[in-house]
């Protein structure tokens, strides 16, 4: 698989080109799978039906793998289609989100090591759930993809069907209402 940096800054900042082989899969799936659920969660409310999501995007992506298919920008790609198919769900079911059932939030945060940090991290990542529940929607979404899926700009203006600028604007306003949020809760 070819891995080029797009920066080199960190080990985790890798772009990765589309698979070619099913080992190329394989480490795709180990690179996107986790976010992907936790992003897919964000959408549906439901663990199981967000991995069955996801689960159904990759195995697309494994067919079209031995079709030749060339994605230039991969993790966007695999957002945008774990968005069309929790859009796809959510019609199936009317767009009533399923009830949002109680998750074991450290496997969403993705905390491993002592049960004391993994306890830690899926307390703020509820507090900042419910910080994020106080905002637009598209505003949450695009602080979410932001800070907690790490992508960049142009990633979530991809993920999100809108321009960079516009992306830039949920997160200003976005990031200025939380803010004031936090200062009233300190008060």
């Amino acid at each position: 698989m070819t891995i080029t940096p797009q920066h080199t800054a960190s080990d985790d900042e890798l772009q990765l080109a589309w698979p070619q082989s099913h080992g190329e899969l394989a480490i795709l799936v180990d690179t996107y799978a986790e976010r992907l659920v936790r992003f897919a969660f964000r959408q549906l409310g439901n663990l199981q039906d967000a991995e069955d999501v996801v689960q159904n995007v990759f195995v697309r992506a494994s067919e079209s793998q031995s079709q030749g298919t060339e994605i230039s920008a991969v993790g966007s790609y695999l957002y945008r289609a774990v968005t069309n198919g929790c859009i796809d769900l959510l019609r199936k079911r009317n767009g009533a989100i399923g009830c949002c059932e109680d998750v074991d939030m450290s496997r969403l945060s993705g905390a491993a090591g002592e049960p004391f940090e993994a306890a830690q991290a899926a307390e703020s990542l509820c507090r900042a759930e419910a910080l994020l529940g106080c905002l637009p929607k598209e505003q949450a979404e695009a602080i979410r993809l932001r800070v907690f899926d790490e992508m960049r700009l142009r990633e979530i203006a991809d993920v999100v069907g809108c321009s960079v600028d516009t992306v830039c604007s949920r997160l200003r306003y976005g990031f200025q209402k939380l803010r004031r949020l936090v200062d009233k809760k300190s008060e």
